[in-house]
């Protein structure tokens, strides 16, 4: 999900809070209060007109304790509720973690791989990626057997296609003259 600009503020304002040693264990717990909130059974009772503001900020207060949120997560939690930004929790644990990463001077990427790939063969992924973004980078391992063979990466919003049909496709168009 595309964070907002709601969404950003709402990170960048925990995010202020937090001390450096603080930063990824309240980007775990926002994730995990984004994951409950968020799902089918918790999300439409959550935002339905039904329910008042005083029950919401209720809600919230008991799911971030049921979850063990550190008080200040739980004030977050509720915070949000109060503003009437449940339905943006998402965004804002996608906004916290893009701040986390660039505070942490790392990235993420998607690795597509055609069949489960050893640790050796995601290491060297990640190695490559790593020179590219001059940053660390946290891989996120997919499988698609519809890929022949080799490796998608996605990182940045950029596309770095080794794939077995790309390569083919290339040999193909080299050796019909076009480069």
């Amino acid at each position: 999900m595309k964070s907002s600009k709601v969404a950003k503020r709402y990170a960048k304002a925990l995010i202020e809070v937090a001390e450096r040693g603080q930063v990824e264990q309240w980007g775990a717990e926002l994730d995990r209060l984004a994951e409950i909130v968020g799902s089918p059974e918790i999300k439409p009772r959550l935002e339905s007109p039904e329910i008042g503001e005083p029950q919401r900020q209720e809600a919230m207060a008991k799911i971030a304790e049921k979850l063990e949120l550190s008080f200040p997560l739980r004030s977050f939690a509720v915070v949000v509720a109060r503003h009437g930004r449940t339905a943006e929790l998402d965004a804002i644990a996608q906004a916290y973690r893009d701040l986390a990463d660039d505070m942490f001077s790392r990235t993420r990427a998607a690795l597509t791989f055609a069949s489960e790939p050893s640790a050796d063969d995601i290491a060297r992924v990640v190695s490559a990626l790593e020179q590219i973004a001059r940053r660390k980078v946290i891989p996120t391992v997919k499988i698609d057997g519809e890929l022949l063979g080799g490796v998608v990466a996605e990182m940045g919003g950029k596309i770095y296609d080794g794939s077995l049909a790309t390569r083919l496709a290339d040999a193909q168009r080299r050796l019909a003259g076009n480069p």
